[in-house]
Parts: structure tokens; C-alpha cells; sequence
């Protein structure tokens, strides 16, 4: 699926969420709909963890393709990618408070809304994340030292080096990567 129908698949996921949250955020504080209201509360459980996935989802379609060079304009791409991520972010944590708040309302318990507050609490580190993935993609490399990789090819057709499970216990025990 290209990109940008992808892209233009969030955005109008987010509107329509967005003028929902709205709409029911009024009702919330005008203490309408006291007999649906957990139902209302799961609804925005589901809905708001379906945002979620589907920004996960929208992330590693563009970090895949981003990392094997198909992207050809990432800072274009990659600021619509992270403005959609954070509106994502905010409809999730404004999603989990209304479904509280109906939650609340109704008096019952309303399945999977513990789990949804903390994914949202989340949410916006993870976006944090996701930019400083994404400017990393920006920045030089050094180049390999083909020496080196020889070299090291060599000595490990040779036998010589340090067996993997030595270096995971290493490590294991707060060990340095490297022996020294």
C-alpha cells in the first residue's frame, strides 16, 4: 500500500476521532448519557487503542522503507509522519480520559481501560523516541574500513575469537562487550 493513502488513512481516522472526543467530552460535562456510559467508556478503550496500533503499524511501514532508502524526501515525509504520531498521541490520552471519565460515570468496570491509561501515559515517550530515531537517519556514517572487516573475516575463519555464549555471560554479569 503506498504511503500517502496510508498517511491519508490515519489523518481522516484522526479527524473523525477528534470530532468525536469532542462531542462526547461535552456530554461528559454535561452528565448526559448516564445509562450508556460504559459503553461509551469501552468504545473509546477500543477506538483509542486501535489509534495506537495503527500508528505502530504507520511507523514501521515508514522506518522500514526509510532504512532501506525508499523514502526519497524524509524530511518531508518524516515531519508529516511524526505530526501524525503526536496527534495520534494526543487523541489516545484524550480517548483514555473520557473513557474514564464514563467509566467513572457508569460506575462499572470497564475492560482493558487500566492498560489503555498506561499505554497513553506512554504514548508521547515513545513518539519522543520515534523522532530521534528518525533524525538519526540524518546523520553521517563513518564509512566501513574494509581492512578491518578482513581482518576480523580472517581471524574468524581462523578459529580465533571468543565464543558468543562467553560474551553474553559477560554481559550478563555487567561485564565489558569487549575482553580485555
Amino acid at each position: 500500500m503506498p504511503t500517502e493513502m496510508l498517511e491519508r488513512l490515519q489523518e481522516d481516522k484522526l479527524q473523525g476521532l477528534d470530532a468525536l472526543i469532542v462531542s462526547y467530552e461535552t456530554a461528559t460535562a454535561t452528565g448526559d448519557g448516564e445509562d450508556e456510559a460504559a459503553a461509551i467508556a469501552d468504545f473509546f478503550v477500543d477506538e483509542g487503542i486501535g489509534v495506537r496500533q495503527s500508528s505502530l503499524r504507520l511507523w514501521d511501514h515508514h522506518w522500514t522503507r526509510a532504512l532501506a532508502g525508499k523514502i526519497q524526501d524524509r524530511r518531508e515525509r518524516g515531519a508529516k509522519l511524526l505530526s501524525l504520531l503526536e496527534r495520534g498521541g494526543h487523541i489516545v490520552r484524550r480517548g483514555a480520559a473520557i473513557a474514564r471519565a464514563y467509566a467513572d460515570l457508569s460506575g462499572q468496570e470497564v475492560a482493558r481501560l487500566a492498560q489503555f491509561e498506561e499505554q497513553s501515559k506512554a504514548f508521547s515517550l515513545w513518539v519522543k523516541e520515534c523522532r530521534a530515531r528518525w533524525e538519526m537517519l540524518s546523520r553521517p556514517h563513518e564509512p566501513l574500513n574494509r581492512e578491518r572487516i578482513a581482518g576480523s573475516q580472517a581471524a574468524y575463519e581462523r578459529g580465533e575469537g571468543e565464543p558468543v555464549s562467553d560474551v553474553v555471560a559477560r554481559l550478563e554479569q555487567g561485564g565489558p562487550l569487549v575482553k580485555e
